[in-house]
């Protein structure tokens, strides 16, 4: 089996219609917990695409009922997903954790943005992420004007030591959220200087 990506998203938005969009987009079927990609795809795209092992329907053709292999890359990237969401009525409290194969959803993440930014384009979104072995790990921002920075940690995790301090996973976490703080005030920097300097970014 993949190993299983986690990455953790928070939306950056003082909008309330953002947070009832997300509560949308991640909205599982019913009776179930936790929304698929192939939830995701339906309630972004209006369409009815299943799983093969999760319908009813005897006639069931992957060409017509589950998504193309182009949409799928274009939409979500690894080859499952699946969310894990609290809401919260304000964007900045919803609780977004992507579980997915080998990978960050980089193309969904990007989809996500460009929907979000329909209703508030300052929106942004930012986070980390971390393999279940730990290889990767890093943070990213996709924002404003198509502007997107994802980075891996450089450290590698050392699992010896993990064994002998207790607080060492903690620590390797700060360190974590500290690089997400530095790729997110990157992009305000960039923000900022665009809004002093925009002949420096004509054409862009």
């Amino acid at each position: 089996m993949a190993n299983e990506m986690r990455t953790f998203v928070t939306v950056k938005s003082e909008d309330p219609k953002v947070a009832k969009k997300l509560q949308e987009i991640f909205k599982p079927r019913e009776g179930e917990y936790e929304a698929t990609a192939v939830d995701v795809i339906n309630n972004i795209k209006g369409t009815d695409y299943s799983y093969e092992n999760e319908t009813t329907k005897e006639d069931w053709d992957r060409d017509v009922d589950f998504p193309s292999n182009d949409e799928w890359e274009l939409m979500i990237g690894p080859k499952w997903m699946y969310v894990e969401y609290d809401h919260g009525d304000l964007p900045i409290n919803c609780t977004i954790t992507l579980r997915t194969a080998w990978s960050v959803p980089v193309p969904f993440l990007k989809v996500l943005r460009d929907i979000l930014q329909t209703i508030d384009e300052d929106c942004y979104l930012v986070g980390s992420y971390e393999d279940e072995s730990y290889d990767p790990c890093g943070a990213f921002v996709y924002g404003k004007f198509e502007y997107d920075d994802i980075e891996d940690y450089d450290e590698e995790y050392d699992w010896d030591e993990s064994y002998e301090d207790d607080f060492y996973t903690e620590k390797w976490h700060d360190e974590i959220y500290q690089l997400e703080r530095d790729v997110e005030t990157a992009y305000i920097d960039y923000l900022s200087d665009r809004i002093a300097n925009p002949q420096d970014y004509e054409g862009f």
